[in-house]
Order: C-alpha cells, then structure tokens, then sequence
C-alpha cells in the first residue's frame, strides 16, 4: 500500500498540495489490497498447519487486526479531544463511514483473498521435520539482544527522511520529494530483508530453529527506533505545541505509525527468511 502510494505521488498523479488525496488513496489502496492479505495469511497458515481448517478465522484476524488498533487508538485520541472541547475531534458521522468501509469492503475482500488462498497449490517443505523438537545449546548472549540490535541498521535508512515527514505533518510543510522517498523505501525493503536473513541464518548456525518470530522482530524492530525518534523530535522540534493534549495526541499518532511500521517491516523479513530457509534447505542433499 505505501509503495503504490508513494510511486503515484513520485509520478505526480497525487499532490501533497492538495490535503487529504495521499490520506484518500493510502485508506482507498488498502481497502482493495485486502484480498492480497487474505491470500497470503491463509496460503501460509496451511503450510504452517497442513490443513484449511480455520482460514475464516485467519482471514477475519488479518482483516481486523491492525484496523482494530488504528479503531482503538483513534477512538482513546477522539475522546480525549472531546473532553476537552477541542475542533479537531473527528465528527460521528466520519466514524460511521469508516466502519461502513472497514466491515462492508476490507473484510469482504479478504474473506474473498482467504478463499482463494485454500485454493492456492500448499508451499511444501523441502525436507521432512522431527515431530520431536530438538534441544537448543546454551548461548553466551540472549537472542533478543540481536533482535534489537538489527533494527538500528534499517532506522539508519530512513531516519533522515523521517524528519521531514515528521516536520510535513505537524508543522504544516509541504512535501514534495516523492522520488527521493521512493528510492528511501526501496533502500528499506532491501536492508531489512538483509537483516532478517542474516540474523536468521545465525540462529541456524547455533542450531536455534526457532527463526520464525526472530526474523519477524528482526526487521519490525525499526519501529522501536522510530518511535524514540518521534519523542526526541517532541522534545527538540515541537515546542510550539500546547499542553499536555497535543503532546497525548501526537505519542498516540506515532505509536499508531511505529506499529504499522513494525507491522510492514516484520512482513518484509520474515517472508525473506521463509524463502531463504526453503531455498537453503532445497539445496541440501540427503542420501
């Protein structure tokens, strides 16, 4: 969805001059990229499980579950704005629209997306698993310090641009080097897949075969650093916001951009790990 989003606008097709045409096409584009979602979530929940049963389950998860947040976060930051009496609280009726094209259109879709995922050929595992699980050595130093780690190098791609896109949305400046974010968000995908199958690929080495939620946080990681990045431009850059209700509704506004951040990220390395795990296992040669 960023991606399409982001060549459209490098392309000119949308003006950051014209407000709320990015907001439109990125909520328009993942409405319709929903039955991707449901294709994907359901094929790999029948490698992972070997079986079809509980793909409405899987589909309805991935059709709700970061929409859900978004619902929740935005619905704590309404009322806060209500409380307060402020304007920019969003009105009932924007809410009703939104639910009518979350629970009319997004789920649908991916309800359509999981029922073409069952129907989808099953990835099959290039060699044959232990029922049993095998014990892990003992390490000198805990996984999860690697895990943090490699999100610094993904952040080190993008934290430059992430200023001016930070310094667009709350300071009101316009943003117009699409191309530039383009090639930022390529350089993003590619090292983010790096990390993860690099990270993956040394729990290998140490015979640690639980890699599957590792290389997920390896990659989504990033949204650590991002979110510590959205403080430290509260405190340094944003002085001109005021009271503690504009502080609340920025943090809530970038926990909710770190989650779809880690959300997207995490997609990227684990899907490289998957295939790159597939791929070195295909090439072993077992007599």
């Amino acid at each position: 969805m960023a991606a399409v989003t982001i060549v459209f606008a490098a392309l000119g097709f949308m003006s950051p001059a014209s407000r709320g045409m990015l907001l439109t096409g990125m909520i328009i584009l993942y409405l319709f990229l929903g039955i991707a979602a449901g294709y994907v979530s359901v094929r790999l929940w029948r490698t992972i499980k070997g079986t079809s049963e509980g793909w409405r389950l899987i589909s309805w998860l991935s059709a709700c579950f970061f929409p859900g947040i978004a619902f929740i976060i935005l619905t704590a930051l309404n009322f806060l704005l209500w409380g307060s009496k402020s304007t920019g609280a969003i009105p009932i009726s924007l809410y009703f629209e939104l639910l009518f094209l979350w629970f009319c259109i997004s789920v649908p879709l991916t309800l359509i997306g999981g029922f073409m995922g069952t129907k989808a050929p099953q990835i099959e595992y290039p060699v044959r698993t232990n029922q049993i699980p095998r014990e892990i050595p003992a390490r000198k130093y805990p996984s999860w310090l690697l895990v943090l780690g490699a999100g610094t190098l993904p952040f080190g791609t993008l934290f430059i641009e992430l200023f001016f896109i930070l310094s667009s949305i709350w300071l009101g400046r316009f943003y117009y080097v699409f191309g530039f974010l383009l090639v930022v968000l390529l350089l993003l995908v590619i090292v983010c897949a790096e990390v993860s199958v690099v990270l993956t690929y040394m729990h290998l080495c140490v015979e640690d075969w639980r890699w599957w939620w590792k290389s997920f946080f390896a990659s989504g990681s990033v949204a650590l650093y991002v979110f510590l990045y959205s403080i430290n431009y509260l405190v340094f850059d944003l002085q001109s916001l005021s009271g503690p209700v504009s502080a609340i509704l920025y943090l809530g506004y970038s926990l909710l951009m770190a989650i779809a951040i880690m959300l997207s990220t995490g997609t990227i390395g684990f899907l490289m790990s998957f295939y790159f795990v597939h791929y070195l296992f295909s090439s072993v040669k077992i007599d």
